[in-house]
């Protein structure tokens, strides 16, 4: 049921980070989606970045657990918890009220993790729950026009899920989601240096390695980086400089999945909205957009103008928070939400 003076505010539970924002407020809460128990699993001790550097140093005596993989729900209880201290956090107090809520999933995402979705937000406090497909979403914050009849496209590169949407009269017309992204990229490299070093090394140490290439361009620097890892004899404390220029070709190898599902989506839509589309050009959002030379890589492989958005990291939360100010403004297979 709904109340006049309830909160009303949007999630964005994403693979690596969640996002909070509070009607009239805008975006109060950005924290790595992770969480640390004690010893017994029961308990947390720490939540968001704190927990992120517990899993990054591996500090021992705790459980850090990322709940949600893939795009999807992975551990229903620690997202719970999760999520009802970072609704907490951004209200400033517990409402009398439980808050409306507006949050995202997939384009492809089933019936099942839908309804899991939305049981974790109420088992958090939440009240209502409305949720929409995250390529609408994403395409509203990225200051798309989405309610004309021309066809778009927007590529969300995020870290469990790459998420594509054709988008036209105010509805996602196709998608397709690609369980395959940032977190993938990183497991890449880290069975590279294990084959040629011999040495297993952290997901953060490969995220780390990742961010300090940033792109998929070659340079003829021959750059290192030095990172700690465990030696295949299981000794511990090892440090190795790992040459860092072959991981640009590594990366562009990493996105050839996602690339094959795009590509082909492009080539099943109606021969009007592949015309659109060719003309449009797509919008590229997410992590995976602040790679240097993606842009161009996925233009050149698609045959399609690809454009950065502003704010990558920040567009399906901002698009959320569009829906949540103005319903009315947009609809989804063919209904207005909250009508």
């Amino acid at each position: 049921m709904r109340f006049p003076w309830s909160e009303e505010i949007a999630i964005d539970l994403g693979s690596a980070n969640t996002l909070v924002s509070v009607k009239g407020a805008g975006v109060v809460v950005r924290e790595p989606t992770v969480i640390a128990f004690d010893a017994s699993g029961r308990r947390p001790v720490a939540i968001g970045l704190e927990a992120k550097r517990m899993l990054e140093r591996d500090v021992t005596g705790v459980r850090v657990c990322r709940p949600v993989r893939g795009g999807v729900v992975a551990d229903f209880d620690a997202a719970v918890t999760l999520l009802r201290a970072l609704v907490s956090q951004a209200l400033g107090k517990r409402p009398l009220i439980s808050p409306m809520v507006t949050t995202s999933h997939p384009n492809s995402s089933t019936s099942v993790e839908q309804r899991a979705l939305v049981q974790v937000v109420r088992a958090a406090g939440g009240g209502e729950v409305l949720t929409v497909q995250r390529a609408l979403a994403t395409a509203l914050g990225a200051g798309m026009p989405v309610d004309g009849d021309v066809s778009r496209m927007v590529i969300d590169m995020g870290a469990g899920v790459t998420n594509v949407g054709v988008i036209a009269m105010g509805m996602t017309t196709a998608g397709v989601s690609v369980r395959h992204g940032g977190d993938d990229l990183d497991e890449m490299i880290r069975r590279a240096v294990r084959r040629a070093q011999g040495i297993r090394i952290s997901p953060a140490s490969a995220e780390q390695v990742k961010l300090r290439v940033g792109t998929l361009l070659e340079h003829e620097e021959h750059e290192s980086m030095r990172v700690d890892g465990v030696a295949a004899d299981g000794e511990k404390g090892m440090s190795l400089d790992i040459p860092l220029t072959g991981v640009p070709e590594l990366l562009m190898r990493g996105l050839a999945r996602a690339m094959s599902e795009i590509m082909w989506l492009l080539e099943d839509l109606p021969p009007q909205a592949q015309t659109e589309i060719a003309a449009n050009g797509a919008i590229l959002t997410g992590g995976g957009a602040l790679l240097g030379g993606v842009d161009a890589y996925l233009a050149e492989r698609l045959g399609i103008p690809v454009a950065v958005a502003t704010d990558p990291m920040s567009c399906t939360i901002l698009g959320l928070e569009s829906i949540l100010n103005a319903p009315q403004a947009v609809s989804l297979d063919g209904r207005r939400f909250r009508a």
